[in-house]
């Protein structure tokens, strides 16, 4: 496995420093799909050619602008993560006993993992081990057209002392036909604060498509905005 790592962030760097940290696709790789959601966001998918066969970029974008860029693995590992409003990054540093498996999930219908990334916030650098389960619903939903494989969602991460530094759970999709996972309506906890959020996807936009490629969220904004406006003067 620590070879097959390897060999992606290799194949990642050849795709060219150029992937890392943008919010459209640079030269040598395609948008697929965009993905607008209940919750004020809007995500682009991409795919490069010098990468692994399913290597997926994901850059989410809300009301003020870029949020996070994600990569996946064919097994829809997080291999790499860059949060724009922090500066934070997180990368895969050991995929544990227990490394993520889309196979896995798609043929059994449960999939547990356990993995560590390093996260970094200007000099701070923090270890931290996830570990979760994945559980097939056998329930479908079809949005804008599309199937929707339905996953209950456990997941834990701690820190190298073993204190809990994030959790979720709920209900997650999946999309088969690209080997995607899509936040769904779940229940957060960071350590200090509980909430809750619902990302369902509303809209499936391809490329040729009205929309395809959009940064601006269409769903959810009012009442998100709405939440933060003071009350108007007497």
């Amino acid at each position: 496995m620590k070879t097959a790592l390897l060999s992606l962030a290799l194949a990642l760097a050849a795709a060219g420093g150029a992937v890392a940290q943008t919010t459209s696709p640079p030269a040598g790789c395609a948008g697929f799909l965009t993905v607008q959601t209940r919750a004020c966001t809007v995500s682009h998918y991409w795919r490069c050619e010098a990468a692994p066969e399913g290597t997926t970029w994901e850059v989410s974008h809300d009301i003020d602008g870029p949020v996070s860029q994600h990569v996946y693995d064919r097994e829809f590992q997080w291999v790499d993560a860059f949060y724009f409003q922090t500066g934070t990054s997180e990368r895969l540093y050991e995929p544990g006993p227990d490394p993520v498996s889309m196979t896995e999930l798609l043929e059994t219908g449960v999939d547990t993992y356990d993995f560590t990334t390093i996260e970094q916030t200007g000099e701070e650098v923090v270890k931290l081990n996830t570990r979760g389960r994945d559980e097939a619903t056998g329930k479908t939903e079809v949005i804008d057209g599309v199937t929707l494989h339905t996953y209950t969602v456990n997941s834990e991460t701690r820190d190298e002392n073993g204190d809990l530094v994030f959790s979720a759970s709920g209900k997650q999709y999946v999309y088969r036909e690209e080997r995607l996972f899509m936040l769904g309506q779940e229940s957060y906890f960071d350590g200090t604060e509980e909430w809750q959020e619902d990302n369902t996807p509303r809209e499936f936009i391809f490329p040729g498509e009205k929309g395809f490629e959009d940064f601006k969220p269409r769903y959810g904004c009012n009442a998100l905005q709405a939440s933060f406006e003071p009350p108007a003067s007497q």
